[in-house]
């Protein structure tokens, strides 16, 4: 009698358990229009600052204020129209059976230039993936080609699709080859359903198609996200002592362009280890060598979407 209930209460807890991470942390399908208004965002964010949840069908990930220091040096141009802008805030997932929706917040800028975003989606179980991050490059001036981000990832987390978001309204989507798949700059050209709006600069929504970045229905995702300053499309550069129009704290002066990311902020489990990571370039790399790239390994979300 006793080895019976001693198995009875072995089998209710992993049911309990079972409940929590197959059931309770499951997103499911929920609708958002992308329209300047992020009310239909309902979930509750957690409590406690880098940790995330799932509320309302919504993944929520809330970063720590104040974090936006880069690899613990980085500060910002002394123009104060971009004295701010790069902090991560908040980070929502959902979908349904058309789009995949995120949404993020951060703080706010002056009069000009929204932050940029980069969004690394890996999907676990899927074999292949970029080892960098496809941003552009700021000698051509072309925001679709490229490596200009200076940031790349760790062997199990190869990226399957790349989102960057520049500004209030421009995106653009690379494929787990670097190919251009999609982009929204507000021409006619602008690829089908892919939207991209803001709510007063401190929050961006993205939809993206299913038949482009896939549908999420049954997978993990472990979900890079990176947030700096934008310039031209691109992510602004960081320099070793910051001026009116470039913060401070990244590579010497001889290598203003080089290899140190020019994120300020990262969705990790906590500053120190985002600090690590986006200090983990090699010092006077050569520009444009992926291999000196600052490496991510720990700082991601990872997302259990419903069947």
């Amino acid at each position: 009698m006793k080895n019976k209930l001693t198995v009875l209460i072995v089998v209710i807890s992993f049911l309990l358990v079972a409940g929590s991470v197959f059931g309770l942390d499951l997103v499911k399908p929920k609708t958002i229009k992308v329209d300047k208004n992020i009310n239909d965002w309902t979930g509750t964010p957690p409590s406690q600052e880098n940790t995330s949840c799932v509320s309302q069908s919504e993944f929520i990930w809330k970063d720590a204020k104040g974090d936006d220091t880069g690899n613990g040096k980085y500060y910002y141009p002394a123009n104060q129209e971009l004295a701010r802008g790069a902090d991560l805030l908040e980070f929502r997932v959902t979908y349904d059976a058309k789009n995949v929706y995120f949404l993020i917040k951060s703080t706010r800028p002056g009069v000009w230039w929204a932050p940029f975003k980069l969004i690394g989606i890996h999907k676990v179980g899927q074999k292949g993936g970029l080892s960098f991050f496809p941003q552009g490059d700021s000698d051509s001036l072309d925001a679709t080609t490229g490596a200009f981000g200076e940031l790349r990832v760790s062997d199990d987390l190869g990226l399957h699709c790349t989102i960057a978001i520049a500004g209030t309204y421009k995106g653009f989507i690379w494929d787990e080859n670097g190919k251009l798949i999609a982009r929204k700059i507000g021409e006619i050209s602008d690829t089908k359903g892919f939207m991209v709006d803001d709510d007063k600069w401190t929050a961006i929504e993205v939809a993206v198609p299913i038949a482009i970045i896939g549908n999420p229905a049954g997978q993990t995702w472990k979900v890079i996200v990176g947030i700096g300053q934008e310039e031209n499309g691109h992510l602004r550069e960081v320099y070793e002592e910051g001026n009116e129009w470039h913060g401070g704290g990244g590579e010497g002066k001889d290598n203003e362009d080089g290899v140190d990311p020019d994120i300020y902020d990262l969705a990790s489990p906590s500053q120190e280890i985002q600090e690590k990571e986006l200090a983990s370039y090699t010092d006077n790399g050569t520009p444009g060598d992926i291999a000196s790239f600052a490496c991510i390994t720990e700082s991601f979300v990872t997302i259990y979407f419903a069947k």
